[in-house]
């Protein structure tokens, strides 16, 4: 039986090389997580029978809550990428129509979709026939902030089988450091038949219940904050029930617990990558977060890394324990 979006759902957002099962599972420890997107992997690659595929497919520990996404430059691969995870047990399988890196874009991937939307339509009619999950799409607004162009395009889609669908409300070669537009997340949900998940700009609980109050999506999808703060989804689900409710967070502890999971669930190509992907974000809980994230980029490897943390906290250990609250 297909597995539908749940209410209110606090979705991770897909994010290269952040969501692995490393920091899910560091996430899920804490709670409040309803579906996390596995970073964007291409469909073709999948099929060549790439290295890394198994860490890329890992699904675990809670499969039921995961979505693979997926990218392509063309139809054919997707089928047969899809058929290889239909086994395995996840909540469904996303396509990736948002995705704007110039790489991506002149290969014509991601947002690139956005401006031939029958092709993409076609794309996701062809996904349906051959995945009974559910089945999403990730997108941006495109080219230019026509919303009729874009309602259009999501009608396509829907068409074609969409389950339900996630809109960064931003351009498509927009930077974070304008506000998304808010506004196309409330249209569409109040236009379209599918569940419409909004992401983008959520940093604390009062942007996750204004935009849950201004916008009214089905649900909210938070990136880059949850690797700033991995604890952020239960914080928002126990303030949701209770306006006084506080977090204790040990931030040595936390941060140890991600690098012993990239140590146990990663292969070793990987630890220093993504460790300190995590650890880039992650500084910014420090009062000295610039100098502490140079010196974890300078750190050889993760044993390394332990020792940067370690010799911070002696300098500054009024820095390890925090109250979180909002």
């Amino acid at each position: 039986m297909k597995a539908t979006l749940p209410s209110r759902a606090l979705v991770l957002a897909p994010m290269v090389a952040l969501t692995h099962r490393a920091l899910r599972q560091l996430i899920l420890g804490f709670g409040g997580l309803d579906l996390a997107f596995t970073e964007m992997a291409s469909a073709a690659a999948l099929l060549a029978h790439t290295p890394f595929d198994s860490c890329y497919l890992d699904a675990d520990p809670q499969p039921e809550r995961v979505v693979y996404q997926f990218y392509t430059t063309r139809p054919e691969p997707l089928p047969g990428a899809l058929e290889k995870v239909s086994t395995r047990g996840v909540f469904g399988a996303d396509i990736n129509f948002g995705c704007s890196a110039p790489h991506i874009l002149r290969s014509g991937g991601g947002a690139a979709w956005m401006r031939e939307p029958e092709k993409a339509a076609g794309l996701i009619r062809l996904a349906r026939g051959a995945w009974s999950g559910s089945l999403s799409a990730k997108l941006r607004i495109g080219a230019d902030d026509d919303y009729g162009r874009l309602k259009a395009f999501c009608d396509g889609l829907v068409e074609a089988g969409l389950d339900f669908l996630t809109l960064h409300p931003r351009l498509e070669g927009q930077k974070f450091r304008r506000t998304g537009r808010w506004d196309y997340v409330a249209r569409l949900s109040s236009e379209l038949p599918v569940p419409v998940v909004g992401n983008g700009d959520i940093r604390n609980y009062d942007g996750y219940a204004r935009w849950m109050a201004e916008a009214r999506p089905a649900g909210i999808m938070i990136g880059r904050e949850a690797a700033r703060r991995p604890w952020i989804f239960a914080l928002i689900r126990g303030r949701e029930t209770d306006p006084a409710f506080e977090m204790d967070i040990d931030l040595r502890e936390v941060a140890l617990r991600f690098l012993g999971l990239v140590e146990e669930f990663l292969p070793p190509e990987y630890h220093e990558s993504r460790a300190k992907r995590f650890l880039g974000y992650y500084a910014d809980n420090f009062s000295f977060a610039h100098h502490l994230r140079t010196r974890f980029q300078n750190a050889i490897d993760i044993p390394a890394m332990r020792i940067v943390l370690d010799e911070y906290l002696s300098e500054v250990p009024e820095d390890r324990l925090k109250v979180e609250s909002n």
